[in-house]
């Protein structure tokens, strides 16, 4: 008779759940299904336990009411099934339609606030005129202003900048490929932007956080592999090998960047390691980070000497809607442009810098070129 009862109650309760749509997800889809599965397995028990007083006629009965109300479930399952696909729909049409609007290339801008230490006289070097505007102020009469895409003052939080980047991080999940770099001076607070700190944390490991939570809700099943490496003084170094420490340790494989039969871009050897919640993947970049080649220098503290790149690479399959299959997404720390006069550098010091300049020109002119639409893009 308990059995009984709880029947009704569970077929009641998933009805009364079923005309709640507003806030529908996948998960909570598959959750009404998990519920569904244990109902026949108490109208058995129903069927095969009659108690006193309750007849076989009376049973089957209330066995054929089941029966109807997991077949009314199922139906609605397939509605709201795809009722969520159709929102996905609209979804990536707004979200598409929002970044062409913005542009495939942004260029955000962030002022640093001045540090303990640093004086420029009456002057404020940088300052944001508004929203999208910066004016730097070479000298008592003489200025310049440029214009970004967006500008971010000194007070700026993580909360603020990661909010501009999002849009481009939920693309990725539709099959776009998307990349995320700092760029700028040295000691600027590039590694600030994209690492963070615990307390802050910055653009990856939210990113991180973002991806892995909108897989979650996402109707589709992902993949997810995780890559890190660096550039330092034009090699490539994979972050996530260790590196030999004595004269007879084994060497890494060397790593080569070529072109796949589909016209994508592969780096030989890299290390993929396959992923499935976002605190695995900041494991990993924790850990690549502890690598990184950094030093001191007259700029700063703990200048980063390389270019630092993360790569997530996401698989979907059976979902003919994206636009591929495997996409990446990548976040470039990039190592600060540097002035001999400013730093003081000297021997390797000095060839770091030197290394990173001529990267930073050649990365320049790449991106001058996609602006452009030029016909050759200098990637070489």
């Amino acid at each position: 008779m308990e059995s009984r009862k709880s029947g009704h109650k569970l077929a009641e309760t998933i009805h009364s759940l079923l005309g709640w749509k507003s806030h529908v997800t996948s998960n909570w889809v598959k959750s009404v299904c998990d519920i569904m599965k244990s109902i026949p397995s108490e109208a058995a028990s129903i069927a095969l336990k009659p108690t006193n007083g309750v007849t076989r006629e009376s049973t089957e009965k209330t066995t054929d009411e089941l029966r109807n109300a997991i077949s009314k479930i199922e139906d609605e399952l397939v509605i709201l099934t795809g009722y969520i696909n159709q929102l996905n729909i609209q979804r990536r049409q707004v979200l598409n339609e929002y970044l062409d609007m913005r542009g495939n290339i942004r260029v955000f801008c962030r002022i640093r606030p001045i540090a303990v230490g640093e004086s420029f006289g009456r002057l404020k070097p940088v300052a944001a005129l508004d929203s999208s505007k910066v004016l730097l102020k070479l000298a008592e009469n003489k200025s310049k202003t440029y214009s970004y895409d967006k500008v971010f003052h000194p007070g700026s939080s993580q909360d603020e900048v990661f909010a501009e980047v999002e849009p481009v991080i939920k693309s990725a999940l539709d099959g776009y490929n998307a990349c995320i770099f700092a760029y700028g001076q040295t000691g600027t607070g590039k590694s600030f932007t994209m690492e963070g700190t615990p307390d802050s944390p910055g653009v990856v490991a939210r990113a991180m956080e973002a991806i892995f939570k909108q897989a979650v809700d996402s109707n589709h099943v992902f993949v997810f592999n995780f890559s890190m490496l660096e550039i330092y003084l034009g090699n490539l170094k994979d972050l996530l090998v260790p590196q030999p420490t004595k004269a007879m340790d084994p060497m890494p494989p060397c790593l080569s960047i070529q072109t796949d039969p589909k016209g994508g871009i592969e780096i030989d050897n890299l290390v993929a390691i396959r992923v499935t919640d976002s605190n695995q993947a900041l494991k990993l970049y924790r850990l690549g980070c502890s690598f990184r080649s950094t030093a001191s220098t007259n700029s700063n503290r703990t200048s980063s000497r390389s270019h630092c790149l993360i790569r997530l690479s996401i698989t979907c399959l059976n979902a003919p809607e994206r636009r591929r299959e495997t996409n990446k997404i990548w976040f470039v720390d990039l190592g600060g442009s540097e002035r001999v006069l400013k730093t003081k550098a000297s021997g390797r010091r000095l060839d770091e810098g030197k290394a990173i300049n001529l990267s930073l020109s050649a990365l320049g002119d790449v991106i001058h070129a996609l602006q452009k639409k030029n016909c050759h893009v200098p990637y070489r």
